[in-house]
C-alpha cells in the first residue's frame, strides 16, 4: 500500500449538509504508508476534525477520504486505527495494566479481527515495565501519557493518531517523549498523523509538515522535512537549516488565521 490516506476535495462541518458550517474545506491530501505527518494549524482551523474523519467518529459533508486503502468505516472495525488524546483519559480506578487492556473489552462485537493481550509487552516497550499494578494517580503526566499510548498500540494499528499527547506535559518530558515517539515509530513502521501547536515539535518530529488555515480550514503549506534529517528521521534542534524551515513554518502560521 503506497497511501495509507487520500483525501479528496473534503469537505467536513458540523450540522445537516444543508445548514452545516465548514470546518475543512475542499482539502486534497495525501499521506504515505510508514511517513511521519505533523499538523500544524491555528486553533478551529480543523486539525483535531480532521483525525476525527480519518479515525470514522465525523462523516464529511463532500468529497471522499481513503483510509489504509478502504473506508474509513472498515478501517475502523478492523481496528487498525489508534487515537491518543491530550488528556491520557485513562481510567482512575483501573490499574496501569488495566487501563492498557481496555480495548479488549469495548466493543469486541462490531470487531472485525481478535485483538490479543500484548499489555506487558507495551508496557515494557513504552519504559513502563514493573508499573503494571499501579493506579493513574501514582504516575508522573508523562507516564500516564506512556499508557495512553501503550493502550492506542494494543490492537497493533497501521495508523496511529495524535492530538496534542504532549501539549501539558512541561518541556524537558516533552522533548524525552518527542524522542521516545521517534524510536517507537522508526520501530514500529506505524504511520503517524501528530496534531501540535507547537511549531518546535512539529518540526522536529514530522518528515512533512502541512499548516491549515482556519475559516475554514484549508491547507496552506505542505513543508518536506527530510532534507533536512539524517537517518531514523533524526535531526538537532539547533541546527540552522532545521531553525530556517521553522522560520518559513512560522510565516505560514501568521497568515493562517
Amino acid at each position: 500500500m503506497a497511501n495509507a490516506i487520500e483525501a479528496s476535495r473534503l469537505d467536513v462541518g458540523y450540522g445537516g449538509r444543508q445548514t452545516a458550517v465548514k470546518v475543512l474545506s475542499g482539502l486534497d491530501l495525501t499521506v504515505a504508508a510508514g511517513s511521519f505527518l505533523s499538523i500544524l494549524g491555528p486553533s478551529g482551523c480543523g486539525k483535531s476534525t480532521l483525525l476525527r474523519v480519518v479515525a470514522d467518529l465525523l462523516d464529511p459533508l463532500g468529497g471522499t477520504i481513503s483510509v489504509l486503502g478502504d473506508t474509513p468505516h472498515a478501517v475502523r472495525s478492523r481496528r487498525d486505527v489508534g487515537f491518543v488524546f491530550q488528556d491520557s483519559t485513562l481510567l482512575p480506578w483501573r490499574t496501569v495494566r488495566d487501563n492498557v487492556r481496555l480495548p479488549l473489552g469495548v466493543g469486541q462485537g462490531s470487531l472485525t479481527r481478535t485483538i490479543e493481550d500484548r499489555s506487558d509487552e507495551l508496557l515494557e516497550l513504552m519504559g513502563l515495565a514493573g508499573f503494571g499494578e499501579r493506579l493513574p494517580h501514582q504516575l508522573s503526566g508523562g507516564q500516564r501519557q506512556r499508557v495512553a499510548i501503550a493502550r492506542a498500540l494494543l490492537g497493533q494499528p497501521k495508523l496511529l493518531l495524535m492530538d496534542e499527547p504532549f501539549g501539558a506535559l512541561d518541556e524537558i518530558t516533552r522533548d524525552r517523549l518527542n524522542d521516545e515517539l521517534l524510536a517507537l515509530w522508526r520501530r514500529t513502521g506505524t504511520t503517524i498523523l501528530f496534531v501540535t501547536h507547537s511549531i518546535a515539535e512539529a518540526a522536529y518530529l514530522g518528515e512533512r509538515v502541512i499548516v491549515l488555515a482556519a475559516n475554514p480550514g484549508r491547507l496552506i503549506k505542505d513543508l518536506d522535512m527530510r532534507p533536512f534529517k539524517q537517518d531514523g528521521n533524526r535531526c538537532s534542534r539547533e541546527d540552522a537549516a532545521v531553525a530556517a524551515a521553522m522560520a518559513e513554518l512560522r510565516g505560514a502560521l501568521g497568515q493562517a488565521s
